[in-house]
């Protein structure tokens, strides 16, 4: 049965890219007092409400350390999913593919550009450029309009439940990613990789 999708809309960190703020506050911070500080923190941060700079500041504050060097542990968490990338450049040769991320944009841009990521998504939207952050169903609606695609033929990619659910708000489709061996599977169930070149089942 072939799914009628024009368009994939992937999530970043924990899809595309390793998580990062999650292995850090474990680290730092028991988790009554991460919950809190993330709310009080890292919310604001994806909003744009707070510049990346005081996000890492306040952060270090916490830890007992400076901000350079909350920034320089959150690189050593990332990790690129190549097989991810690597399906979102077979689905690129069909379909639209988009990325939608709450993230500060220094850092997210950053991570994009020193693994080469650049032109494989398009559009990319953040969540600190728009002000708003999944799950709020506004950013899903500006993924879909710079797409010009309707809703009801679009996919949502992200690790977090509560987020396609947000998706789902919209008008979107919706898959928890668990691996991208799972995600090539379901695809490849529901049709969308059929004629795609390059891929092999």
């Amino acid at each position: 049965m072939t799914a009628a999708y024009e368009a994939f809309v992937f999530d970043f960190f924990g899809v595309v890219c390793s998580e990062v703020a999650p292995f850090w506050f474990r680290k730092y911070l028991p988790e009554p007092e991460s919950i809190e500080v993330k709310s009080r923190l890292v919310g604001p941060a994806d909003k744009g409400e707070i510049s990346q700079e005081e996000l890492f500041t306040q952060l270090g504050q916490f830890a007992g350390m400076q901000a350079k060097q909350v920034q320089d542990e959150w690189w050593g968490y990332v990790s690129i999913n190549r097989d991810v990338v690597d399906l979102a450049k077979e689905l690129g040769k069909r379909y639209r593919v988009a990325l939608l991320t709450n993230a500060t944009s220094g850092f997210f841009r950053e991570i994009m550009k020193r693994n080469h990521l650049d032109g494989i998504f398009d559009p990319v939207v953040i969540s600190s450029v728009e002000r708003a952050a999944k799950p709020d169903r506004v950013i899903y609606e500006r993924v879909l309009d710079r797409m010009n695609v309707p809703a009801g033929r679009a996919l949502m990619i992200d690790d977090n439940p509560t987020n396609i659910l947000g998706a789902q708000s919209a008008g979107m489709d919706g898959i928890v990613f668990e691996s991208a061996a799972r995600l090539k599977n379901i695809l490849a169930e529901r049709g969308c990789l059929i004629g795609v070149p390059g891929y092999r089942s």
